[in-house]
């Protein structure tokens, strides 16, 4: 009887939770598109989700939070297996919305930087090791430069989702330069019309 009870008192808190959660990134994605601020379509929002759910992946890297949308949808799905996030945003304005929303979100697994991946001596220091889930939304014509940039700190099973790359298809010449010298199999996923992301999977 005490288990079924303490079971059920959990059952409604996570309820609440979600639901709260739910609310606060409708009303953050409608505040960005207001705003004309770029975000993940919803489409692509279901492909993270559903890669997260699938592979459960324990420590995760984002480049481009821009306001923290994303962020909070990786952070919020992989904090129910114990999940951490490392994210960078290169534009300082837009760091300190997301860490404003992040931390509003009570997305206590996540760390966020303001800098340039490509450009930081820091960099080094701070990019996670061993990265199981890697997900970029940042300057398309950097792509390529930060898949390189990454390399050593991925996890020998790892998944690596790249957004936009129908839409921006032109700006993507390093991208598909560095596959094909380093002869990597990718997947496009249609995320809405006219667009898709890129799925990089090494088991």
């Amino acid at each position: 009887m005490f288990d079924c009870i303490v079971v059920s008192i959990f059952g409604i808190f996570n309820l609440k939770v979600n639901k709260m959660l739910n609310e606060f990134l409708t009303q953050l994605r409608a505040s960005c598109e207001a705003r004309r601020v770029p975000l993940i379509s919803r489409e692509s929002e279901l492909h993270i989700r559903n890669l997260l759910q699938k592979h459960q992946p324990k420590t995760c890297l984002e480049i481009g939070a821009a306001e923290g949308y994303s962020s909070i949808v990786i952070a919020s799905t992989i904090a129910e297996w114990g999940g951490q996030l490392t994210s960078f945003e290169v534009a300082y304005p837009a760091y300190l919305e997301a860490q404003r929303n992040i931390h509003q979100a009570k997305c206590w697994n996540t760390t966020l930087y303001p800098f340039d991946i490509t450009k930081s001596e820091t960099t080094a220091s701070v990019l996670p090791v061993h990265c199981d889930f890697v997900f970029i939304d940042a300057q398309k014509s950097q792509y390529g430069t930060y898949l390189e940039k990454i390399q050593e700190n991925l996890s020998s099973e790892n998944i690596i989702l790249l957004d936009d790359v129908v839409k921006y298809q032109t700006k993507l010449t390093g991208l598909y330069e560095f596959l094909e010298k380093n002869q990597i199999n990718y997947q496009i996923l249609e995320s809405e019309p006219g667009d898709g992301m890129m799925l990089i999977e090494t088991k």
